[in-house]
């Protein structure tokens, strides 16, 4: 199983509102992805002329001999997938008490709630919007998964915020798919992101 580690995440963090924050940068290194027989490193950086994060650099180094980097093995680096994935690990959610909380740990809670007023559930769309575009993930699927909503309902929620000036960024129309990637949980099927040390550090040339 592949296992993902973000470092070098930048002390400067870009702010979309509703408290959510998605580093200026940050550096990601994947080993044991399948297919690609060696250690995949990706530079990410936040992209103002798109309005979300983007893989600035990416590359796959050999880990021993006996390994030729093909060009067929270029094609099974998953970028997408590296992003969102090691995103959810550094895109946070300042909550109203000051508490900065992870990406996963607030769409959890927000999964499980129920008790929404309609100005509540306009306010949680846009924050659950906006942590979609931090974590490149399509915004308003998130929206609609997060709140238990139907494609359409998140739709018309983000078109009363737009109106009410709450969030004049939010387009609807999805930039992209989703990436194979749960949201709201840290399941076997996917990597988990090692603390410090936990894989070897590459080069920081990138």
């Amino acid at each position: 199983m592949a296992q993902l580690e973000a470092y070098d995440i930048s002390d400067d963090r870009v702010q979309l509102g509703s408290g959510v924050s998605v580093p200026r940068t940050w550096h990601v290194r994947v080993v044991g992805e399948q297919n690609v027989a060696g250690a995949i490193t990706a530079r990410v950086e936040w992209d103002a002329a798109l309005g979300r994060p983007v893989v600035a650099f990416a590359a796959v180094e050999r880990t021993e001999a006996g390994v030729d980097i093909t060009s067929q093995m270029l094609r099974e680096v998953r970028t997408h997938w590296i992003l969102a994935r090691s995103a959810l690990d550094v895109v946070t959610v300042e909550t109203e008490d000051g508490k900065a909380v992870g990406a996963q740990e607030f769409l959890g809670e927000q999964l499980e709630r129920d008790d929404r007023t309609t100005a509540d559930a306009v306010d949680d769309a846009v924050a659950v919007y906006r942590v979609g575009t931090a974590l490149s993930f399509p915004p308003l699927k998130l929206v609609a998964d997060t709140l238990k909503i139907s494609q359409s309902t998140a739709t018309r929620l983000m078109s009363r915020a737009r109106e009410l000036g709450i969030a004049p960024e939010i387009r609807l129309q999805e930039p992209r798919r989703a990436p194979a990637i749960d949201p709201f949980s840290s399941g076997p099927t996917t990597p988990q992101c090692g603390g410090p040390g936990a894989l070897d550090r590459p080069s920081r040339g990138l």
